[in-house]
Order: structure tokens, then C-alpha cells, then sequence
């Protein structure tokens, strides 16, 4: 079984969110399965035998669940959210490319939403925010004192602080060195 990043759930959680509580309950499996396709987890609606082959092998669904759920979203694949590139990038690579002590994960929202990391770099901590084209680093933690310094470039909302503090917490008390 593949472990899922939280990050991931983070951004299926917000669409779901846009979508409303009836929304949710009525359309979960529609919604999961754009996120898979979306994600490149499983084959896309284009390789319509591939993807139900996948289906069949990966799930407990019977033939006809499947091809229920394929007819349902072809129904609402007009509304449902397309991850642009930029998106899939970030999602896919931050975590990759970036030796994460602390994964990236959405934090606040919008105007205001970041996508806060905290990156092993040496002698410090650093702490990006990856929301948009390139990382933007917000400041770093000593890991000899556990102290923050925190960037000059960026204004920080109160609930964006707060994370970063209760995470250095976090690692601290993990004792990580």
C-alpha cells in the first residue's frame, strides 16, 4: 500500500471544501478519482480500458461500480477542478526535490494561504514557502539554538507564524540534530 502525503490530502480537501457538504457526500468518488487522474496515480479518462483495468486490479469494485463512477464523472468533468502544472509541480516535487524535515502543507487561506515547508540545509533549517513559481524562503532555524530567524522579504499572518513557531517546537523536542 502507498503511503499518501498529507500535502496531498491537504489539496483534495480544499476542493472538497469549495464543494459543500451535500456536494461532498454526493460526489466523494468522483472527486477522488479526479484527484488520482489528475495527480498521474491512475491512468487518465483518455485510456478509458486502462484505467478501468486499474480500477479492477487496485479496488474492490465490481465492473459495474466502475463503469458507474467513469459515466458519473464524465457528467461533472466539466466542473471539476483541473491541476494546472504549476500545481502538479508543486505538489509532486517540493517534497522530491527538498530533503523536508517537516513536509510543505497548506497553511491559512486565501489571499493569505501558503504552502509552508521546512528544509534541511546545513547548519540551519530553512523554512520556504512554495506556493508560488519559486520558493520563497521565510527564514531559517539554527539548529544549535532552536532560534528563529525569520526573513525581511515577507509578511506573515499571525496564523502563518504560529505554525512555524509550533513546528520548531516540534523538531526541538523530536530532538532532532
Amino acid at each position: 500500500m502507498e503511503k499518501i502525503n498529507e500535502y496531498e490530502i491537504d489539496g483534495l480537501i480544499q476542493t472538497m471544501k469549495e464543494m459543500g457538504i451535500k456536494g461532498l457526500m454526493q460526489y466523494q468518488d468522483v472527486l477522488v478519482l479526479n484527484h488520482m487522474m489528475e495527480r498521474g496515480w491512475i491512468p487518465s479518462i483518455e485510456n478509458r480500458d486502462e484505467l478501468i483495468k486499474t480500477l479492477k486490479d487496485n479496488s474492490d469494485m465490481e465492473y459495474n461500480q466502475i463503469m458507474n463512477l467513469i459515466n458519473r464523472y464524465g457528467e461533472w468533468k466539466s466542473v471539476l477542478p483541473s491541476y494546472s502544472l504549476r500545481l502538479n509541480q508543486n505538489l509532486d516535487g517540493i517534497n522530491k526535490r527538498m530533503n523536508s524535515v517537516i513536509p510543505f502543507k497548506y497553511v491559512g487561506n486565501s489571499p493569505n494561504k501558503r504552502l509552508i515547508g521546512f528544509v534541511d540545509e546545513g547548519n540551519d533549517i530553512n523554512i520556504y514557502d512554495g506556493i508560488g513559481k519559486n520558493l520563497m524562503k521565510l527564514g531559517s532555524v539554527d539548529k544549535k539554538s532552536w532560534s528563529i530567524n525569520w526573513g525581511t522579504h515577507s509578511v506573515l499572518q499571525q496564523e502563518h507564524s504560529s505554525y512555524i513557531t509550533s513546528s520548531v517546537r516540534e523538531l526541538k523536542n523530536r530532538n532532532w540534530l
